[in-house]
């Protein structure tokens, strides 16, 4: 609320809160939002840039950018808190993982999630404990589909298929990520599904299939 003063009365004006540079309109305590391209330019040129995928176990899984390392918040493994399969992590517990490998709190540190969201939401609890070089990933590893300026999805790799809208044989909306704005797709970023232990929380470490030491 602002209070306006005209001809000597006090109005009470309600104007609305600004999004803060992430594109889920969230409170920005962390220092910026970047771009895919912007934050893997920036790891191979400051190797002691640290960029945590805070996505879940099944997602990180199914590929991931080859330096990050895996804390995923807040939710560890399952869809939803309605599935039976369901783990989360609290804030505290986010925090206290980071803190283990990233003690420096003037380090540069880079989260990203699956398009923008959950890594805006953990930066903002690290910066709030106090780091001050925290950069999320403005459209995550996968992102939202491109469009056009009418809101319009798009083939833009020119694959015959649009992401979320063309058909697959099995008549379900097919999933083509060189049509999505994220790290894995049409930024062509490098990616890897290979899991190594020490990119892992510790005590999640068995619940990665493929993790090797």
């Amino acid at each position: 609320m602002n209070l306006i003063s005209v001809f000597g009365l006090a109005i009470i004006c309600a104007v609305p809160a600004l999004a803060e540079g992430n594109r889920y309109g969230y409170e920005r305590h962390y220092k910026s939002d970047l771009s895919p391209a912007a934050a893997y330019s920036e790891l191979q040129a400051n190797k002691s840039s640290v960029l945590i995928d805070v996505r879940s176990i099944e997602e990180f899984i199914a590929g991931h950018a080859p330096m990050s390392s895996n804390i995923p918040y807040p939710r560890v493994k399952g869809k939803g808190k309605n599935d039976p399969a369901y783990l989360g992590m609290s804030d505290a517990e986010f925090l206290v993982e980071v803190s283990s490998r990233v003690p420096d709190k003037s380090a540069p540190i880079i989260t990203m999630c699956q398009g923008g969201g959950r890594s805006a939401l953990a930066a903002n609890i690290l910066a709030k404990a106090g780091y001050s070089n925290v950069r999320s990933v403005w459209s995550g590893y996968l992102g939202k589909t491109l469009t056009d300026t009418e809101g319009k999805a798009l083939d833009v790799n020119g694959n015959g298929i649009i992401n979320g809208v063309t058909l697959g044989p099995d008549g379900t909306p097919a999933s083509d990520p060189g049509d999505m704005d994220g790290w894995a797709g049409f930024n062509q970023l490098p990616t890897s599904a290979d899991v190594k232990a020490e990119a892992v929380v510790e005590r999640f470490r068995d619940l990665y299939p493929a993790a090797r030491k």
